[in-house]
């Protein structure tokens, strides 16, 4: 819809260009009537649900509204301005920029259908900023302690003393705590409280609770471009430091913030306390890329995880150190807790091909006591979040395949919660194909 919007408001500002040409006279006054109408009309669509009120058309509506009020001044004073030539082209120039740039995030992020939740339980949402005094900032100067902001959707209402399974998300590189929020807001109309972490400077950008907006830190944007840039076998040792010390940061969020939705579990007195619904005998994990790599090696950490869904990283957890020929040392112990990796097809073929068997996933999968996986056919790395209906162009452009995004995301979503029904609520091994295709 921003498109078309884009195209119409072009088109009517083309027909003022010509009608003030061709006739050589500027009708200030006529154009007033105009402006006041499309504002009126664009009010309608927003009312109406036709154009979907939010971020997406704020700033088109400031500059209708400032249109709106300069043609009503023009009406109430009987303003005629002169016709000159040039100032007609300056001025359709200028609109047509105003107008492109104030309809770019609605281009860009295009209005799209949520995908529907399949659960009964209507959900709520809150949000918490932590600071882990045990931590100090290390991407700040201010020499503060690290904060972390937590966004939860769980269940509206339960039924007296019922709780549900916990399960904790963590984004990817330049993710945020709302890139799945299809599949938050599934889990939780299945009886499930969902937190989502999003990792201060790791994150695209995190907005705490007192409005602080912090965006992801240049030197940790820079090192990822570089390590992907790198060479596997003569870096492979510098490629394994900056990796781990990437976990370390994020298995230490994950862990302190578990930690203190642990603690405020056991002190949650009152019956309508979010905090109250959570049964902390049952606890997942899942995130996606360097998210799912944290939360896979958190789940061999800790001795509270049931459950740990990895969507499209690598286990970065697994290794060990590095070999002199640049190949992984992995970990030889069995990974403890039901595992499920869901592959992206490139991610999965190009594992088998440029590594074959001794992939950190495929060994720690092979070892496991209980895992499984599953690839979906033609995704990319980015089908397994929001982005591709949030924004498709941006998703292009970072990465994703050519399955349908609202099929691929509805199959995540409905895997996952098989996955977590069958450890977290008892009920039996899932039934998951080894491939999905649309």
């Amino acid at each position: 819809m921003g498109l078309i919007t884009l195209i119409l408001l072009l088109g009517l500002e083309t027909f003022f260009l010509l009608w003030s040409i061709f006739t050589k006279r500027n009708h200030s006054q006529e154009k007033s009537v105009i402006r006041i109408a499309v504002l009126i009309l664009f009010g309608i669509f927003l009312i109406t649900g036709i154009l979907e009120w939010g971020f997406r058309y704020d700033l088109i509506l400031l500059v209708l509204m400032i249109q709106a009020i300069v043609g009503i001044v023009i009406l109430v004073r009987k303003i005629e301005r002169d016709y000159r030539f040039k100032k007609t082209i300056f001025r359709f120039v200028k609109n047509c920029i105003v107008f492109s740039l104030a309809l770019f995030i609605a281009i860009l992020c295009p209005q799209y259908k949520q995908p529907q939740v399949t659960g009964n339980l209507k959900v709520a949402t809150a949000k918490y900023t932590w600071v882990d005094q045990n931590r100090i900032e290390t991407f700040s100067k201010k020499k503060e302690n690290r904060a972390l902001t937590v966004e939860f959707w769980y269940p509206k209402t339960k039924k007296a003393n019922e709780t549900y399974p916990l399960v904790v998300f963590s984004h990817g590189a330049f993710g945020f705590s709302g890139s799945n929020h299809s599949t938050f807001e599934e889990l939780a109309s299945h009886g499930y409280v969902v937190a989502s972490i999003g990792h201060t400077y790791h994150a695209f950008y995190t907005l705490d609770t007192s409005g602080k907006l912090t965006i992801v830190n240049t030197d940790f944007l820079n090192s990822v471009y570089a390590i992907n840039a790198m060479d596997d076998v003569k870096q492979a040792q510098e490629i394994f430091d900056t990796e781990q010390k990437w976990m370390k940061l994020r298995t230490d969020d994950e862990n302190f913030v578990l930690d203190t939705i642990l603690s405020k579990t056991k002190g949650s007195k009152k019956a309508n306390s979010m905090f109250s619904l959570i049964n902390p005998e049952k606890i997942g994990l899942f995130g996606h890329s360097l998210g799912g790599a944290s939360a896979a090696e958190l789940g061999r950490e800790r001795t509270d995880i049931d459950a740990v869904i990895d969507l499209d990283g690598t286990m970065l957890g697994e290794e060990t150190g590095v070999k002199k020929d640049g190949k992984a040392i992995l970990i030889d112990t069995p990974y403890p807790v039901p595992l499920l990796n869901i592959y992206a097809e490139d991610h999965y073929t190009n594992a088998k091909k440029l590594v074959g068997d001794d992939y950190d996933n495929f060994v720690a999968t092979k070892n496991a006591r209980c895992a499984d996986y599953v690839v979906i056919k033609n995704a990319g790395h980015l089908n397994f979040t929001d982005l591709p209906l949030f924004s498709p162009i941006l998703a292009k452009k970072l990465g994703v395949g050519t399955v349908d995004a609202r099929y691929c995301i509805d199959t995540t979503n409905k895997i996952v919660l098989q996955f977590f029904n069958g450890y977290l609520k008892d009920k039996g091994t899932p039934n998951l194909k080894k491939e999905y295709s649309f």
